[in-house]
């Protein structure tokens, strides 16, 4: 299980990380924000909370790797449903999560070039 120290913003719909962490090899400042897993609200009650414990670290590994483009966009997918099947998520609930990211992360991605 991932344990990571956040703090929800009041009124923001995000966390902040609480101090630097390094997970599977990417570096997550003290201070980086995350909006958390990102579940549709209409399937909260099925998937759950974007902010479920199980979810939260993979979730800032994800978002923080997306930021910077360091790595690229498919490790950074298939690294997320690893840390989701590592912290107790079903992998089929996993397996969705991920094809949820393959399908619709594309637009968020911060590709690098060099």
């Amino acid at each position: 299980m991932i344990h990571i120290r956040v703090e929800p913003l009041p009124n923001e719909g995000v966390y902040m990380l609480l101090e630097s962490v390094i997970i599977e090899g990417l570096h997550i400042p003290k201070g980086f924000l995350s909006d958390g897993a990102s579940i549709p609200s209409f399937l909260w009650p099925i998937i759950g909370s974007p902010f479920d414990p199980r979810f939260i670290g993979p979730a800032f590994y994800h978002d923080r790797g997306y930021f910077t483009g360091e790595l690229p966009r498919d490790v950074l997918d298939k690294t997320f449903k690893k840390l989701l099947i590592g912290n107790g998520v079903p992998k089929e609930t996993a397996e969705t999560m991920y094809s949820g990211v393959d399908w619709f992360g594309k637009s968020h991605f911060n590709e690098v070039t060099a």
